[in-house]
């Protein structure tokens, strides 16, 4: 699966400058939470200019690191667009995040400056040992009244465009993932592979100046800034941003702003099938689709949404290391199925051996491509360089119309008696039991066979759901040896900060349960 279509360089600094000429006062970013203050594109300009000069000021070099603790507002989009078209580094990390997380990376990091949000505590996290200047994020106005650092900036001419001090190669952005398998790894994408991911990202979701997307995911997660922050920049589309999620005001929102295309992983969406509201795709004229990404949606759970609320589901997927790799065009998806590699990207599924599989046959996604990232920032500040090829751990087949499909992932992976089972198989099977609200399968001890299948459900709230009613769904679907032997009522199942299901914490959990039995 390769797309031999070569990558384009653009600097942030140019994608800016060309926007603010085409477009103009019209609103690029909109903050739901902030009283729909809005940044258009002239500004984000002229902030960008203001911000370059701070920078520039302070001796600014490239690779020069600026740290960002903010949840999402209209100054956390200007600094983390400015910071870029300085030329320097802008680092982020998710204010939710462990406090003893943050501190670690604000010591791999090493930033000249961090801008923090007040209100948060994070302050309390200043090292007296750190060089790092700390100032507070503050409030930008497009008068004479903002605060903080968007006060300090603004004694600098926003129309003089200097030029970035950075090339293509220099670290560009620094974001932190999830921590699903272990503490947040830094992720370092350069400068060159910005442009390559803002423009696939809006060609896959086919943006337009007249899109507008809701999104209330953080701007933190490489997913975030791919799909509702570099792709409406590329195609001058509209945002309208919130802080978080809410699940009695995110359609409210759709209706208000007449958004084309919502944004929300699967977690989300299937809150709206175990509680509905009453809403269907008549009520959002203007609404084409859901882009749902971050982690898989079941094709269960897919169906039912656009069965009860009229509404397309599209699924796109990526990782980290590898930037977006496929999506659905737009509205036209295969339910079940992450669609096709997107613009510059180049995937293969590799065997165990390192050769290549057959159309249908399971191997390991391996992306390459200008859209990757350059490599990891450790905890202790080392950097490590990513090979060409990044293996993503992930299990996948394509099928005959050349459509991806993940099914599970390599450390995921349940060996019973020498033979492999994907436990999403399983999951899928256990979504489709009009009972069950939730469920994951995973892995456990077992003496004969190595290991044994067992699952966690989450019941609906007006079931009456017995193991032997599971179990025997099951047996309908499955081999004998996919087939759960035992299961386990939750009223949740953990997930992390991205809705991202965490099968260690699964396994943790029943040898926690079992230990204590014993």
């Amino acid at each position: 699966m390769q797309n031999s279509q070569k990558s384009v360089y653009k600097s942030v600094r140019s994608i800016i400058a060309e926007q603010a000429k085409t477009y103009g006062s019209k609103p690029y970013m909109v903050s739901i939470d902030q009283e729909e203050k809005e940044l258009s594109y002239e500004n984000l300009f002229r902030l960008g200019n203001q911000i370059a000069l701070f920078l520039a000021a302070r001796g600014l070099k490239a690779n020069d690191r600026v740290l960002m603790l903010s949840e999402n507002s209209i100054e956390f989009i200007a600094v983390f667009l400015g910071v870029q078209r300085s030329g320097g580094t802008i680092a982020t990390a998710n204010v939710e995040m462990n406090r003893s997380h943050i501190s670690e990376i604000l010591g791999a990091v090493n930033p000249s400056l961090v801008l923090v949000q007040e209100g948060l505590g994070l302050e309390r996290l200043k090292n007296p040992n750190m060089a790092a200047e700390w100032m507070p994020l503050g409030n930008w106005q497009p008068n004479d009244t903002s605060s903080g650092f968007f006060s300090a900036i603004s004694d600098f001419d926003d129309q003089q465009d200097i030029d970035e001090v950075c090339s293509a190669d220099d670290i560009a952005v620094i974001f932190y993932t999830s921590g699903t398998e272990s503490k947040p790894k830094g992720v370092m994408q350069t400068h060159s592979a910005v442009w390559p991911n803002y423009d696939a990202t809006a060609e896959c979701v086919r943006l337009n100046n007249k899109s507008r997307i809701v999104d209330c995911r953080s701007y933190t997660w490489l997913s975030s800034q791919n799909m509702s922050l570099g792709g409406p920049l590329a195609r001058g589309a509209t945002v309208y941003m919130a802080k978080r999620f809410s699940r009695t005001r995110y359609f409210d929102w759709i209706k208000k702003y007449k958004a084309t295309m919502g944004v929300a992983v699967p977690t989300i969406l299937n809150m709206f099938l175990n509680k509905p509201i009453k809403i269907n795709a008549k009520e959002l004229p203007h609404l084409q689709f859901i882009m749902t990404s971050s982690a898989p949606m079941l094709p269960e759970n897919w169906r039912k949404f656009e069965e009860k609320y009229g509404i397309i589901i599209s699924q796109s997927a990526g990782c980290s290391e590898g930037g977006l790799m496929c999506s659905h065009l737009g509205p036209n998806r295969k339910i079940g199925t992450i669609g096709f590699p997107l613009k510059y990207q180049t995937i293969r599924l590799l065997d165990k051996n390192g050769k290549e599989v057959s159309e249908g046959t399971p191997g390991q996604i391996v992306v390459s491509g200008p859209q990757k990232s350059w490599g990891y920032l450790h905890p202790d500040g080392r950097v490590e360089q990513l090979p060409l090829e990044h293996q993503t751990g992930d299990l996948g087949k394509i099928d005959e119309d050349g459509h991806l499909t993940v099914v599970g992932r390599l450390k995921d992976l349940i060996i019973r008696g020498g033979v492999n089972i994907s436990p999403i198989e399983i999951d899928d099977i256990l979504s489709q039991h009009p009972d069950i609200l939730d469920a994951a399968a995973c892995g456990i001890p077992n003496k004969i066979y190595g290991e044994e299948v067992v699952c966690y459900v989450i019941p609906r709230e007006t079931a009456d759901l017995s193991t032997e009613n599971v179990i025997s769904h099951c047996r309908k679907f499955l081999a004998p040896f996919k087939t759960p032997k035992q299961v386990i009522f939750v009223e949740k199942l953990p997930k992390n900060q991205r809705g991202k299901l965490d099968r260690k914490k699964l396994a943790s959990m029943w040898k926690r349960q079992n230990m204590a039995k014993n």
